[in-house]
């Protein structure tokens, strides 16, 4: 298995925008509409997991527009429910994490309401902010220095 740092000028961003807008989960269609409209700036990436041809899962670290105070942050941590359970998401975070480290970050974050799940990759929870129309999602850190 490969982890693959895509931005849109790789010749995976299409195939990768095919298979993200298939996926299970309904923020998949968001991420999908993202990549084909082309709303990456300079420096964000998606990280694809990959195995024989086969996307087995992704991330993308990209800018925070609501909370400028909290970049970069990981977005749109999915792996396909059959390669779940090989750490994929550990991969993929790491692979975020160093590429962060190239861009000079010493910390990436997340936004989610999942409680308990990003703990275990060593994230912290830091506050809760309102994401829209009273939701409310929790902000993770990492330290990655």
């Amino acid at each position: 298995m490969n982890i693959y740092v895509i931005s849109e000028a790789d010749e995976l961003w299409t195939p990768v925008a095919d298979y993200v807008e298939t996926c299970s989960w309904d923020a998949c269609a968001r991420m999908a509409a993202f990549m084909r409209a082309n709303k990456f700036n300079d420096w964000e990436r998606v990280f694809v997991a990959k195995e024989n041809g086969i996307i087995m899962g992704f991330c993308a670290l990209v800018q925070s527009n609501w909370f400028p105070e909290y970049n970069p942050l990981l977005k749109w941590l999915f792996v396909d429910e059959k390669y779940r359970g090989q750490r994929l998401s550990q991969k993929l975070i790491e692979a975020a994490a160093e590429y962060a480290k190239q861009l000079a970050y010493d910390k990436i974050f997340l936004t989610t309401w999942h409680k308990g799940l990003y703990e275990k990759y060593g994230f912290e929870k830091i506050c809760e902010k309102e994401v829209r129309d009273g939701y409310f999602e929790a902000v993770y850190s990492l330290d990655i220095i």
